[in-house]
């Protein structure tokens, strides 16, 4: 029970913080719960997951008004959408199947 309480409270200061100033949710968010003891790994999760719907809804709504200029759009998303898709297979720390990362005998 006390990691939802924690986790709300981390939620709540982020939003505090972005609602105030315009930005800095994930940064104040994944602080305040690395700060209460959350592993690093949930800690990014966590804050990934709690601004994609916000994101998303937000995208909608500017382009449901008409703020979006979608020949900027497209000529932005599509390389970064292709960048995205290649550069974890491409980077030299990436796993391979054959060969875990620190091993030298396997």
């Amino acid at each position: 029970m006390w990691i939802i309480v924690i986790f709300a409270l981390a939620g709540g200061l982020a939003q505090l913080v972005d609602g105030t100033l315009g930005m800095g949710f994930g940064v104040t968010s994944a602080t305040v719960l690395l700060y209460m003891g959350v592993a690093p790994v949930t800690a990014s999760a966590a804050t990934h997951a709690a601004k994609l719907p916000t994101t998303l809804m937000s995208g909608l709504s500017h382009w449901r008004e008409g703020n979006v200029d979608t020949a900027v759009l497209l000529r932005v998303a599509l390389p970064g959408a292709a960048a995205a898709s290649w550069a974890p297979s491409s980077s030299p720390t990436s796993a391979s199947p054959r060969r875990r990362p620190g091993c030298r005998d396997c």
